[in-house]
């Protein structure tokens, strides 16, 4: 479940990166909540090689001169901590064998996971109905239950 000492500022954050087609944090995340996600593994960061860096020496390139910041890029722990307990728990066992939601899940937490792309809506078909339809996990939400 969330870390409790997660703040409102953090846990948006965290959601915003959630939305970003490429899981990018915000630019304004300050450098003290930034420093937390990267202890904490909810986010990392890249070198310019593309090679993940860890914990303080992930922060090395914000400060030095000349060079150009990589995105920090949030992780399924993440995703995770940006959940509340209820939609975690709906995400995890509120979900049939084949992917569907169950109908004891309250369609506000099934729109809510759908803004965080750990679930989508489907017509009767089966096909992609987004914002109306049968509530299903995408890969990415059932890889988030996963975490830890």
């Amino acid at each position: 479940m969330r870390t409790p000492s997660l703040s409102d500022t953090a846990i948006a954050h965290l959601r915003k990166a959630s939305v970003h087609p490429d899981g990018h944090l915000p630019t304004n995340v300050s450098r003290k909540l930034l420093n937390l996600f990267l202890e904490e593994k909810y986010a990392y960061r890249n070198d310019s090689d593309g090679f993940v860096r860890e914990g303080k020496e992930a922060l090395t390139d914000l400060t030095s001169s000349g060079a150009s910041a990589q995105p920090s890029i949030i992780t399924l722990e993440g995703r995770r901590a940006a959940l509340t307990e209820g939609q975690l728990t709906a995400l995890d066992e509120g979900v049939e064998s084949d992917g569907r939601m169950a109908r004891t899940v309250p369609w506000p937490t099934a729109h809510a996971l759908a803004r965080l792309l750990l679930v989508e809506f489907r017509d009767e078909l089966g096909e992609p109905s987004p914002g109306d339809g049968i509530p299903y996990r995408t890969a990415l939400g059932k890889a988030v239950t996963e975490t830890r």
